[in-house]
């Protein structure tokens, strides 16, 4: 089956100084590369998630293929036609085709709007004059169970779960085969997180429509999507089928965002992997694999050669960038030194 949306060694990156500043300090590359090589595909009906740090790239990956920052190297293929090169004009048709909900459900509204002229706004821009408007909104607050009364409200008489479930009306507006859902429980409380979640998933197998999550919350990660990749400054280290993922992951960096997950039950024997330092900055990629600077089982070829990606034994489908993959002969051999050298010490400090 053909993807509907394929990426394929995506590159951005935005400047630091101006040409002038950089001529006159002698500065060569003025430049911070937020995304680096990414590839991925996306399917009708399928659930791809983007998971890491903030600073890695996610955000930037989502703005980039809807329109709202430029690549500046590989390609954004979506159902068959190329994006990267074209005018705004000529990328409007299938931009319509898909949907952003950005991180901040209130801040994403303009205050000066009320809900059904933003839930209208979408015809108005793609220069559908004959929808009647009240009626779209009606019919669009319907859908993510709102009343229609909600259309006479401005965007600060409304809760974080309503605003959220305006911000998904609006993103449904014009039947969209993609939805770009970045955070899209970030400040809701968990109650309202399972109806919005709740909410996608219904309105998915309804229409069948692709969803990309960008998420830090990997308990929704688990919950709604079919695979998921892992970024680390700008780079897909890890890419597979969630479940997959969350039974055997293969990265370091992946064992230690799982094993930091919040466990809901009190009694649960918990094994925490505390990753040493902060993520390097962009300005200073250390040489080799990036992530040998954190690493635990980091060997000597990991501060000088960057890693390719790999294929899984037992899963083709499953790719990840390190040098000694966890699972693989030697991995574990690796895994028994860093535990014995970084023994857990007891609350009263014996080993």
């Amino acid at each position: 089956m053909s993807a509907l949306l394929r990426v394929q060694d995506l590159g951005v990156r935005f400047r630091t100084m101006g040409p002038l500043t950089a001529l006159a300090t002698g500065t060569e590359a003025p430049f911070l590369d937020a995304v680096c090589g990414v590839s991925f595909e996306i399917h009708k009906g399928e659930t791809l998630a983007l998971v890491g740090e903030s600073g890695s790239g996610k955000s930037t990956i989502a703005r980039t293929i809807i329109g709202l920052q430029r690549a500046v190297s590989g390609s954004i293929n979506f159902d068959g036609q190329e994006l990267t090169g074209l005018s705004s004009a000529e990328r409007r048709p299938y931009l319509r085709r898909m949907a952003m909900m950005f991180q901040d459900p209130v801040g994403s509204l303009s205050p000066r709007l009320k809900v059904q002229s933003l839930l209208t706004e979408p015809f108005r821009i793609h220069g559908l004059k004959d929808r009647d408007a009240a009626a779209e909104a009606t019919r669009l607050l319907r859908m993510v169970g709102l009343p229609a009364d909600f259309a006479r409200r401005y965007p600060h008489q409304l809760s974080g779960g309503q605003a959220r479930r305006v911000g998904i009306a609006r993103a449904l507006a014009l039947n969209p085969d993609l939805i770009i859902a970045d955070e899209p429980t970030a400040g809701l409380d968990v109650s309202v997180q399972g109806e919005v979640l709740n909410l996608l998933a219904r309105l998915q197998g309804e229409f069948g429509i692709a969803i990309l999550i960008i998420s830090h919350n990997l308990n929704v990660v688990r919950h709604m999507t079919d695979r998921m990749a892992i970024m680390y400054l700008g780079r897909f280290i890890e890419v597979g089928a969630t479940d997959g993922i969350f039974d055997q992951p293969r990265h370091p960096y992946t064992e230690a965002l799982l094993a930091a997950n919040p466990e809901p039950d009190p009694d649960a024997v918990l094994n925490r992997i505390e990753l040493k330092g902060e993520m390097p900055s962009l300005l200073r990629r250390p040489l080799g694999c990036e992530f040998h600077t954190r690493c635990r089982y980091a060997q000597d070829i990991c501060s000088r050669v960057l890693p390719e990606p790999s294929a899984c034994q037992e899963n083709a489908e499953h790719s990840v960038k390190c040098h000694f993959p966890l699972g693989r002969k030697g991995a574990s051999q690796l895994k028994q030194l860093a535990l014995s050298v970084v023994a857990p010490t007891s609350i009263n400090g014996s080993q």
